[in-house]
């Protein structure tokens, strides 16, 4: 009975860990279907979104002013 409960146990936490790597048949992430299969248009596309986003990115962080003074989160409690 001891031995049932430790496999039952096994299992149930390694089920989740090999769901985890669900992937398909090609190991690893996405089955074995990386960019190699995607056509050179999607490739540009997925470039330029990728550019896109991290030029929105950078221009959203250049207006966060800088601060003059040290951030002090205790200083109501002192």
């Amino acid at each position: 009975m001891r031995i049932l409960a430790a496999v039952l146990t096994f299992v149930l936490v390694a089920s989740p860990l090999c769901a985890q790597n669900a992937g398909g048949l090609g190991g690893g992430r996405g089955g074995g279907k990386g960019r190699a299969s995607q056509n050179s248009e999607q490739q540009k596309a997925d470039q330029q979104k990728k550019k896109t986003a991290e030029d929105a990115y950078k221009a959203g962080v250049k207006m966060i002013p800088d601060t003059k003074e040290k951030y002090d989160p205790w200083k109501n409690a002192r």
